[in-house]
C-alpha cells in the first residue's frame, strides 16, 4: 500500500508530503496505481519548478523505490498553495477510488 501523509503548518499551509510503500495493485512496470501516484508527484515538483520557480526539497530512494519526500519553504505563496492543495486532492481522489491500494492522510 503507498501512503501519503501530508503537513500543514499551525496557518494551515501545507508544507510537505511524504509517499511511502508500494500500490501492488499490478505486476512491476504494470501497476497503474503507482504509476497514478507518480505522475501526480512528478507533475507537482515539475509544475512548482516551472510555475512558480520554487525549487521543492526532495528526497527520493533511487535504490529500493516507495519512499518520497517533497517539501516546500513556509513562504505561503498562492501559487505554491494552490499547486499543493491540487496535489492533495488528486491524491485524496485516488485514495477513495483506490482504497485498497492508496491511503492518504492530513496532519
Amino acid at each position: 500500500m503507498i501512503k501519503a501523509i501530508f503537513t500543514r503548518h499551525p496557518d494551515g499551509s501545507l508544507n510537505s508530503v511524504t509517499l511511502t510503500g508500494h500500490a501492488g495493485s499490478g505486476e512491476y512496470g504494470f501497476d497503474i496505481v503507482c504509476a497514478s501516484v507518480s505522475t501526480l508527484a512528478i507533475n507537482f515538483v515539475n509544475s512548482l519548478e516551472v510555475l512558480t520557480h520554487t525549487d521543492a526539497d526532495l528526497h527520493v530512494d533511487q535504490v529500493e523505490g516507495g519512499y518520497m519526500k517533497i517539501s516546500v519553504p513556509h513562504d505561503n505563496q498562492e501559487k505554491v498553495q494552490l499547486l499543493f492543495e491540487s496535489f492533495l486532492l488528486g491524491m485524496t481522489n485516488l485514495s477513495e477510488n483506490s482504497s485498497e491500494f492508496v491511503k492518504t492522510k492530513v496532519i
